[in-house]
């Protein structure tokens, strides 16, 4: 994957063209799929020159193919990163990162505000591994310092975190990891690289959930690891050995998602902040969850590392877990969904949708409570999702 001159073109432009030379491609404008297993060499010393890499070439898919290698040069382009790495889902590769940096008897540390997927990964697999996994309640790099060891390895954390859109300090977590020679991981998948480069605030490698804005349409599983080579290379180690590959399929529809993003962030980004603030002035509503807002307690600092604030938020309404309930089935246009990230507007209890495994007192713990409502704003019209927010705030 060779890097983009350092004299690059805008965000939207690469989203475009990015990883795709229609000249490569007979002059087709939509990149074409390789959906093959296997490629057929010209003779033995022609297989043996790609083996040894002396020869760009194709071999088995599950080791490279076009389609995918072109989905992995225009995600590189988009987070300015040396290499990505494209997975089967946001969790392998979560997990091929977290595996890239550590081995049994290390440990690493994670902030506690975290997907419950990814709790799931570090408190049920992780241990069983022989690698043990700190937990931090607070985001602050002071707090993240006083828990590492010998033993640690990699700190991780999400930046804008999920379900509760707190803000990470990369550039203060990023020093300290430098300093203390370990690997500092971030989920961007909620802010990704339109609104933050995790990247250019000295993170080593960049998780994304490639389902969500990225590809933005609903109808894709897909991860990545984006860093620079001398990281990801372990990871794609890892991957191939295990097989955790994208399929040139999903790659392709990665593509064509990937052109529309920017648009679409917008979007999202526009609506985020309308939403949240009708919802900061409801009289039903007890609280927001938007670092997009004045009252946000991090909105300075997502002022300073975040160029837009995403189209997720969170609330709690003025009641207990039965008028949550009653808001999120009493939407018409929102749809009830345990995602994030797409074109359409979904809404749900965390309760019961992305922390479900969590044990209720641990998610209690931090803040993911019975009456707190996840919602995440696609790209209707605006005024149409506030005004499906506010019949349904009625039944509370």
């Amino acid at each position: 994957m060779t890097p983009e001159p350092k004299a690059r073109r805008g965000l939207a432009t690469r989203a475009v063209h990015a990883g795709v030379s229609p000249a490569q491609h007979l002059g087709a404008a939509s990149p074409p799929i390789y959906q093959t297993t296997t490629f057929v060499a010209t003779d033995t010393a022609d297989l043996e020159a790609i083996n040894r890499g002396e020869k760009r070439g194709f071999v088995y898919t599950r080791q490279r193919n076009p389609t995918i290698m072109a989905a992995e040069e225009r995600l590189a382009a988009l987070e300015e990163a040396e290499s990505v790495v494209l997975f089967g889902s946001g969790m392998a590769a979560i997990d091929a990162a977290i595996s890239a940096v550590t081995r049994a008897g290390d440990e690493i540390i994670s902030i506690a505000d975290i997907y419950g997927g990814t709790y799931r990964l570090f408190s049920d697999i992780l241990p069983t591994r022989g690698v043990t996994v700190i937990w931090c309640d607070s985001l602050d790099a002071s707090a993240l310092e006083r828990l590492i060891t010998p033993k640690t390895r990699a700190i991780y954390v999400e930046s804008p975190t999920n379900p509760l859109v707190r803000i990470v300090d990369l550039a203060a977590v990023a020093a300290l990891a430098k300093a203390k020679g370990v690997a500092m991981l971030v989920d961007s998948t909620l802010g990704g690289p339109m609104n933050q480069r995790p990247l250019q605030l000295g993170a080593d490698l960049v998780i994304h959930s490639g389902s969500k804005y990225l590809n933005g349409h609903g109808d894709l599983i897909v991860g990545a690891v984006a860093g620079p080579r001398k990281m990801t290379r372990r990871v794609r180690q890892l991957q191939q050995s295990v097989g955790a590959i994208m399929d040139p399929f999903g790659a392709w529809l990665f593509l064509r998602g990937m052109a529309t993003y920017p648009l679409r962030m917008a979007q999202h980004n526009a609506t985020g902040l309308a939403v949240a603030t009708f919802l900061a002035g409801h009289a039903s509503v007890s609280g927001v969850h938007y670092p997009g807002l004045a009252t946000h307690p991090q909105h300075a600092l997502a002022q300073r590392q975040m160029s837009g604030f995403g189209g997720l938020l969170s609330f709690t309404v003025a009641g207990d877990g039965a008028a949550a309930r009653r808001v999120v089935d009493g939407c018409r246009l929102c749809g009830i969904g345990p995602s994030i990230g797409g074109i359409e507007s979904l809404i749900s209890q965390p309760a019961n949708t992305s922390h479900y495994s969590m044990p209720p007192s641990q998610r209690i713990d931090r803040g993911i409570t019975d009456n707190l409502i996840r919602l995440s704003v696609g790209i209707e019209a605006t005024q149409d999702v506030i005004d499906d927010l506010n019949q349904a705030l009625k039944n509370v």
